[in-house]
């Protein structure tokens, strides 16, 4: 879909608005302070590592990777120093930031990410909207974790004919609003873990108004009647193996098919042999600049009438899944950093350290979102890399006090 060109003045420009104090616009302390009562995890006494502290330091750890937990401390007790004259406030020791760690868990993580990752796309919003949906994807990543025996038990290790090595790795599977590529919600497991399997408690995510876009892994006969129960409309790539049963031939070269369940949901009790599906089919080869041709793609939707949804269009809004590709090197690359291991020990911490990762995105993505809508710009076509650097050079800030 054509987007409205942006000259490297405008790019500069919002860019300079991002600022810290935007981060606390879109993670408020008293939402911080409102999980923490819900998940019963504030502080009952007044400790060195308060709660609200100790959480945006998780927040701070994800802004700055590599940077050691003790130095990320000390940058956001600074401005908390110098605004109370409290020279005197110690750093903590690393083992006690890990005790506070430990107190909080991920529970409020969790709930704080569940409750402030919401779509921010507007319909006028560049690359948000098809034909009154709005673009949702879904896809999963892998993130290497410390070498401890709990994460090697909990998230196990790649193995071999040699045996198990490498570093444990904890697989996450993410729903993205693809015009802002802002994520929308999280599920989690081992590395081996099946990753359609993974995706299935985001289904509830999914609304009225959303096309959901996914890859070809994740077709099943009862994931896509319960995706397509939830959602407005379905766009998937199946496998070219599967065949559905041809019923007519359209205008446009796609078809209507009828699906079933295969043997195995019907022997696990996840559909009836007596249940189908109608879908329309879209076949086609992508082709390279290089004038060859890619691998034959197929896509089932659930927009059955080629007037309203020309096959070629949907074709072209496939690409859109892409996006959660995107976001996640943003995420690995811009955040964690290229091939660096998430630096928590134990499970539990492990999983804080995801979602502190994926609400410090959430911010840099919100914020940018909110700067390019001012303007009327795409929001992608912002500088992720760019956008994180302004505001690492503006942190350290006061954690519960916004401008």
């Amino acid at each position: 879909m054509p987007r409205r060109p942006m000259d490297s003045v405008h790019v500069g420009g919002l860019i300079q608005k991002l600022s810290t104090g935007s981060i606390l616009i879109t993670i408020p302390p008293e939402e911080v302070e409102k999980v923490l009562r819900e998940t019963g995890t504030e502080s009952l006494r007044t400790r060195l590592l308060p709660a609200p502290v100790t959480m945006y330091l998780v927040l701070l750890l994800g802004m700055h990777a590599e940077v050691s937990v003790r130095e990320n401390l000390g940058m956001l007790l600074e401005p908390l120093r110098r605004k109370f004259r409290m020279e005197g406030i110690p750093i903590a020791t690393g083992g006690a930031i890990t005790k506070a760690r430990k107190r909080l868990g991920a529970a409020p993580f969790v709930r704080l990410f569940d409750t402030l990752a919401k779509p921010m796309g507007h319909p006028e919003t560049p690359g948000c909207f098809w034909k009154g949906y709005r673009l949702v994807a879904a896809d999963g990543t892998t993130l290497q974790t410390q070498d401890t025996e709990a994460n090697r038990l909990r998230f196990g290790c790649h193995e071999n004919q040699f045996g198990a090595g490498g570093y444990p790795q904890i697989k996450a599977v993410v729903m993205v609003e693809c015009g802002t590529r802002i994520p929308l919600g999280c599920a989690w497991g081992g590395g081996d873990e099946y990753e359609p399997g993974i995706f299935d408690p985001l289904r509830q995510k999914l609304e009225k108004d959303m096309i959901f876009l996914v890859d070809r892994a994740y077709y099943s006969f009862e994931r896509w009647q319960a995706c397509a129960e939830k959602a407005g409309a379905l766009l998937w790539r199946v496998k070219s193996s599967l065949e559905p049963r041809p019923v007519e031939k359209l205008a446009d070269g796609s078809w209507l098919a009828e699906i079933r369940p295969s043997v195995k949901l019907i022997r696990k009790g996840l559909s009836k042999a007596e249940e189908s599906a109608i879908v329309r089919v879209i076949e086609y080869r992508p082709r390279f600049d290089n004038g060859q041709e890619g691998e034959l793609v197929r896509l089932f939707t659930t927009l059955l009438d080629p007037k309203a949804a020309p096959a070629e269009e949907l074709a072209n809004l496939y690409s859109e899944r892409w996006e959660t590709e995107t976001g996640f090197d943003e995420l690995k690359n811009g955040l964690i950093g290229p091939n660096r291991v998430l630096r928590s020990q134990l499970p539990e911490l492990v999983e804080q350290e995801l979602y502190g990762y994926l609400l410090s995105y959430y911010a840099v993505r919100a914020t940018m979102a909110a700067a390019a809508h001012a303007k009327g710009y795409a929001p992608n076509e912002l500088s992720f890399i760019h956008a994180v650097r302004v505001i690492q050079r503006r942190l350290p800030f006061p954690p519960c006090e916004p401008n």
